[in-house]
């Protein structure tokens, strides 16, 4: 939720403001490229997690041997 919350508020302030959102070169315009950027920061922030839970539980196994 945080990564989403993270790439939502400045990808429609940066809309709002009047620029264009570019990704690799490319430039997406409009609620289009609010909506990719917020996406993208959603799946990072979901792998983030993901991976720092399996880091935590198999520190947690090898801790209770």
């Amino acid at each position: 939720m945080i990564g989403l919350v993270l790439g939502f508020v400045p990808a429609a302030l940066s809309l709002v403001s009047g620029n264009t959102i570019s990704i690799n070169g490319t430039a997406i315009g409009g609620w289009l490229g609010v909506w990719i950027v917020t996406l993208a920061c959603g799946l990072g922030g979901f792998l983030f997690g993901a991976i720092w839970a399996l880091v935590l539980r198999a520190i947690a196994i090898a801790s209770g041997r």
